[in-house]
């Protein structure tokens, strides 16, 4: 039982170490003393006298180096504390000093963190420590944090995960490990499989050379994040285990290679991203075969040369067709017919080497009577026959478009 003496004690250190009073100089507060701003303000240590009010503390930007055990005493309130970029290590955070179940959202980012501390709050939902020199993530770096919801660990040099590192984050929804150095063997083949919650996941600018075999990833997952790695080809059914996925992000790659039905079973996705990639394979009849929901497709700035009539009539829902910047000089009719494509609104072919005889004549035709609309006809220029070479579409009309002999 605590006595008078005792209970007089806490109540002097509580109230030394908040205030239901003025903001703490050099802070600044505001919405009645609940947001607490004293980032970027010089300081080397944790205010005194933060407000018991305070929901939401920023101490970003400054040269604080520890985080001494009653730091925060009294702050029941507090649910949000910015960290970033001071000079936190391995023991800075002393032991107890995080230990408040209101604490829901963590940023350590920009810190000199070389694992993922034990001492964290213990209710945590949203944890970000990008910036920091973690190579390793352990089977032990989140068990004391099974809720956890969202994750970034990105811009850390990180090099290895190993086996069971997610498997306590079964509550996680969104992680984000891009920005690293993962290359193929660093992400265990079932990392994610105990993440039967995660919606979003992101490896986007890792060292990747191999598509990676999803047969473990959760089939809850809807946005996959992966631009900037360096694979060369998606296989045949790389995504059958996914069934909810919705948006796919590879831009920025070195992928040259879309396989026949890469896509099979994707009966959900509405977004495709491939902009700014290598692919130089044909696009088939059967490479986006089953992609019925999908609205968006980007292939522009890559090197695709050929698309064969059928490959667009599977997308029957498609609306924004962005084949900028390839390697097209010419198209069949049947490819942007709106029977099997009723919705079709955009199509972005500008900065292709169009051959514009009377074999590309109905796409000039398409340009003034189409019901979807053909972008930037100014910039859609011939490549020849010598007639009409370097001239744009806009000034050009259909009867230009004509094969001699």
């Amino acid at each position: 039982m605590m006595t008078v003496k005792t209970f007089t004690l806490y109540l002097h250190l509580m109230l030394f170490t908040t205030s239901t009073g003025e903001c703490p100089s050099p802070c600044t507060c505001q919405n009645t003393n609940t947001e607490v701003y004293c980032n970027g303000t010089g300081i080397t240590e944790i205010p005194k006298g933060l407000p018991i009010t305070t929901i939401s503390l920023n101490l970003g930007s400054n040269q604080i180096k520890g985080v001494p055990k009653d730091s925060f005493t009294g702050l029941i309130h507090l649910q949000s504390l910015d960290l970033t970029n001071n000079q936190f290590k391995e023991g800075s955070i002393k032991d107890g000093a995080l230990d408040l179940p209101s604490i829901a959202d963590l940023d350590l980012s920009i810190n000199d963190f070389t694992s993922i501390p034990q001492v964290l709050p213990p209710k945590l939902i949203g944890f970000a420590i990008a910036y920091n020199p973690i190579q390793t993530l352990t089977a032990s770096s989140f068990v004391k944090y099974p809720s956890i919801q969202y994750l970034t660990v990105s811009n850390t040099n990180l090099s290895k995960i190993e086996e069971h590192a997610f498997d306590p984050l079964t509550s996680a929804i969104n992680i984000a490990i891009s920005f690293n150095q993962l290359e193929d063997g660093g992400i265990p083949l079932t990392a994610f499989f105990k993440n039967q919650n995660l919606t979003y996941l992101s490896l986007r600018y890792n060292n990747i050379k191999t598509f990676p075999n999803m047969t473990y990833f959760p089939a809850s997952l809807q946005n996959f994040d992966f631009v900037g790695n360096p694979i060369t080809v998606i296989p045949s059914f790389g995504f059958r285990h996914l069934p909810n996925i919705q948006v796919i992000e590879i831009r920025d790659s070195t992928l040259s290679t879309l396989a026949d039905y890469a896509f099979f079973g994707l009966t959900k996705v509405t977004i495709i991203d491939f902009m700014d990639d290598q692919i130089s394979s044909t696009i088939t009849n059967y490479t986006l075969d089953g992609l019925t929901a999908l609205k968006t497709i980007y292939l522009a700035d890559n090197k695709i040369s050929k698309i064969e009539t059928g490959a667009f009539h599977s997308l029957t829902n498609i609306q924004d067709l962005w084949l900028s910047d390839n390697k097209l000089s010419t198209l069949d009719p049947g490819v942007l017919d709106t029977k099997f494509m009723p919705r079709l609104s955009s199509v972005f072919m500008d900065f292709n080497p169009w051959i514009c005889d009377c074999h590309l004549k109905w796409l000039r035709e398409k340009m003034d009577n189409a019901t979807y609309t053909i972008m930037y006809p100014h910039i859609i220029v011939c490549s020849g026959p010598p007639k009409v070479t370097g001239k744009a579409w806009d000034v050009l009309k259909p009867d230009d478009f004509i094969c001699e002999n």
